[in-house]
């Protein structure tokens, strides 16, 4: 469970800056196949989280309907933490008809998820973001880096050039850092505007790979061994 948490510790902290990001960014398409040496990144994301629409729950138990059209039972515990916007919420707080991201243990054949962290998602919110995809804000994992230009791929496997010159601010996990600190392999988040076709960024936020040496998780230099949420339940297969 250390692992899942230092992916859902990190996701969280990025929903602050960029709300219901991780979930808007996994819905342009099925992320980008990985190779071993950089990671799994936003792709074992995915492989931990599940987003759609609420239609049924029951006592700790929410029902999603996915967006691809499965459908996914996520069991909740004590320990699991809720947010909706800033707000830290109960699962009471949550109705039939929101849109959730769930992250946790998941199991894709049984369709079931131990929840660590459940968001509820803004729909417009989440609508303008998808439509603002790469033109005021973008997300991918980074391939290379020519100069001032850092080449990444996206979710849906599109690449992008993110341009940064001396007005770009870069952060990791709140700690402001440089251009020369970005690696290949880091997954990172871009604000900006679409200037004569390329993206300028204002803002960088950069995490490192997901998951790569080890077998570990999400290898995040403020990410706690442990946290709110290390005890949420497994669903029974």
């Amino acid at each position: 469970m250390k692992s899942l948490l230092r992916i859902a510790v990190p996701v969280l902290a990025t929903t602050l800056v960029l709300p219901q990001f991780h979930a808007v960014a996994l819905s342009a398409a099925p992320p980008p196949q990985q190779d071993q040496q950089q990671g799994g990144g936003m792709g074992d994301f995915q492989d931990h989280s599940v987003r759609g629409d609420v239609t049924a729950i029951s006592g700790n138990t929410i029902t999603v309907k996915t967006e691809e059209g499965e459908t996914y039972t996520v069991a909740t515990g004590p320990n699991t933490r809720f947010r909706k916007q800033r707000d830290l919420i109960k699962i009471t707080d949550v109705h039939v008809g929101d849109m959730i991201a769930a992250i946790g243990e998941k199991d894709p054949k049984a369709k079931t998820l131990g929840a660590v962290f459940v968001v509820v998602i803004d729909k417009a919110q989440y609508e303008q973001m998808r439509a603002d995809f790469g033109k005021t804000w973008t997300t991918g994992v980074v391939q290379s880096i020519d100069g001032t230009n850092i080449i990444i791929k996206r979710p849906d496997n599109v690449t992008q050039t993110i341009a940064v010159d001396e007005n770009t601010s870069f952060r990791e996990h709140r700690q402001d850092i440089t251009l020369p600190d970005i690696k290949v392999g880091d997954n990172l988040t871009a604000r900006g505007a679409l200037q004569k076709g390329s993206f300028l960024a204002t803002m960088v936020n950069v995490g490192r790979r997901g998951f790569g040496e080890g077998g570990g998780g999400y290898r995040s230099h403020t990410a706690p061994d442990s946290a709110p949420g290390a005890n949420a339940p497994q669903p029974n297969n």
